[in-house]
């Protein structure tokens, strides 16, 4: 039982984006117009990648700074921020009609 509450202790925010996601694609799958909302389920998608894997998002989103010898990122704990933000706003999108 310990091992139980310690896994969700550590990743109880991972797994609340995997609901919130799994919500935004039964929402998606649903919707008759699927052209129309894939930008706001391509931002739940970034989102929850962004969430869950936000060490390798922030690598892949650095980028040269004012030198070609700078190498600069944004922080995984902003990543992770800006992809739940991201995350609930796509989801209040797809939601709204």
């Amino acid at each position: 039982m310990d091992l139980i509450k310690l896994f969700v202790r550590q990743y109880w925010l991972n797994l609340l984006a995997c609901g919130v996601f799994a919500a935004d694609v039964v929402r998606y799958v649903r919707l008759a117009e699927w052209e129309q909302r894939l930008a706001p389920f391509a931002f739940a998608a970034f989102g929850f990648v962004s969430v869950v894997a936000s060490e390798e998002v922030a690598d892949w989103t650095g980028r040269y700074g004012w030198t070609r010898q700078q190498w600069w990122q944004d922080p995984p704990s902003y990543v992770r921020f800006s992809g739940g933000v991201m995350l609930i706003v796509a989801t209040f999108v797809l939601y709204r009609r």
